[in-house]
């Protein structure tokens, strides 16, 4: 039988196709992507997955095959979230890098709670957050709860090198100092607490 993409016989790896056109542009956006998947992908999967490099994961078999792996870790996936799901995970282990996502990132580095919710993953207490190409410098995180909340926080740079990786202190107002190179960088924050306000801005002092 003849088959596309992944192993998978041809008629759905037609269905696939956009995603794979995606994947192999260098100037690839994550708007086909949805968000909520997206983010799911970088709060639950990539916690495992970040940064595993081409070699470590054979792709022939396919996302039929990697569907009861998601389901087990994820519980309901379609068709088409196991489709961009792979995708995902295919570009990261393949680039050693955060899928680019054009996610708006406020000009004045301050995040509202609406403009949190999108990037909250609920079943994981989790938010994944693109925080934008930093110019290299001292930066000050000010993160504002609902309640006071515990968890863990990492940034990490395009390559999933950690900047930071520290737990939080039960309050609702939190402080996170930190220095980059010039980069992209990326907030994952695993935490019960919702977040109502987010501030973001060089730390001059």
């Amino acid at each position: 039988m003849k088959t596309g993409f992944g192993g998978l016989p041809s008629g759905n790896a037609m269905k696939v196709f956009p995603l794979i056109a995606l994947l192999i542009s260098l100037g690839a956006s994550a708007e086909e992507i949805p968000l909520s998947t997206f983010v799911r992908f970088n709060t639950i999967c990539a916690t495992c997955h970040e940064g595993e490099c081409s070699g470590r994961l054979s792709f022939q078999s396919g996302v039929s095959a990697a569907l009861g792996h998601m389901q087990r870790h994820l519980g309901k996936v379609t068709d088409i979230e196991a489709s961009d799901l792979f995708g995902l995970i295919k570009y990261t282990k393949e680039r050693c890098a955060h899928y680019p996502v054009s996610g708006k990132i406020p000009n004045d580095g301050i995040w509202t709670s609406a403009d949190l919710a999108a990037w909250r993953s609920p079943q994981a207490d989790a938010y994944f957050i693109p925080l934008g190409n930093m110019p290299a410098g001292k930066y000050r995180l000010h993160l504002s709860f609902n309640s006071p909340a515990q968890g863990r926080l990492k940034i990490t740079d395009q390559h999933f090198e950690p900047v930071v990786e520290e737990a939080l202190c039960p309050e609702s107002v939190q402080d996170v100092i930190f220095t980059v190179s010039a980069n992209p960088h990326y907030l994952t924050l695993h935490s019960q607490g919702e977040l109502s306000r987010m501030v973001l801005k060089r730390d001059i002092r």
